[in-house]
């Protein structure tokens, strides 16, 4: 079914039309040198991917919102990455300046296939209503805001905000109630199945696995390799 067949379309973000760059371990690194640290970034990748998983990752703040909590969320997290590496001097005046770090344009990157195939342009000049549906924290619209891709969207919805996240039905509820239309007529595209794939399929909308390493075999729904095969 083409893209141009519904009357809204829902993009995830992170690993679907951003990635941060080079990588969380080396943002993390550079500005913690200043703060005593001399370890690499790839321990900080490590360490992260472990805490993440530990603490559950944004969604465990589940119906909980506001920038209290999400802050909390990531001063642990951040905090215990660091930990086990000998930690940090001056550790909070170092969790303020790479709260902000991740609003900026520098750290991140647009997929390729994104720009390439133009997407978004020819989505909104089709009249289709875009909406960002996300699990992320409130620092997401003016994140990408930075990166100029906020022009985009009718709408964003960063899950740490709406208190519901993907899989969750809520936050896919609030984006077709923002669109005004029905789940049949909507679409959703990211890059994981029990997030993206699932949580949309449990509302009725239509969903679009972007897998661009094959990481997954059988979706259980349309798979693309690349945003270049939607337009």
């Amino acid at each position: 079914m083409p893209l141009s067949s519904f009357k809204a379309v829902f993009f995830d973000v992170g690993g679907t039309l951003i990635h941060v760059h080079p990588s969380v371990g080396d943002v993390y690194a550079r500005h913690a040198r200043p703060f005593g640290f001399s370890g690499s970034a790839q321990d900080l990748n490590e360490r992260f991917r472990a805490q993440w998983k530990k603490m559950g990752g944004i969604e465990s703040l589940g119906n909980q919102s506001g920038t209290e909590a999400e802050r909390k969320f990531w001063h642990k997290l951040v905090y215990e990455v660091f930990q086990p590496l000998g930690g940090l001097d001056r550790f909070e005046e170092y969790f303020d300046l790479i709260f902000a770090a991740f609003r900026e344009k520098s750290n991140w990157r647009v997929y390729e296939d994104v720009i390439e195939s133009k997407i978004l342009e020819t989505l909104k000049k089709r009249g289709v209503v875009l909406g960002v549906i996300s699990n992320w924290d409130s620092r997401l619209t003016s994140t990408l805001e930075n990166i100029g891709l906020a022009g985009y969207f009718d709408f964003i919805l960063p899950s740490a905000v709406i208190g519901s996240a993907k899989p969750d039905k809520k936050i896919f509820e609030e984006a077709l109630r923002r669109s005004g239309v029905a789940p049949h007529e909507a679409c959703h595209i990211g890059d994981e199945i029990k997030t993206d794939v699932e949580g949309a399929q449990r509302v009725g909308i239509h969903s679009i696995l972007l897998d661009r390493d094959n990481r997954f075999d059988n979706a259980g729904t349309t798979k693309v390799t690349s945003f270049l095969q939607l337009v």
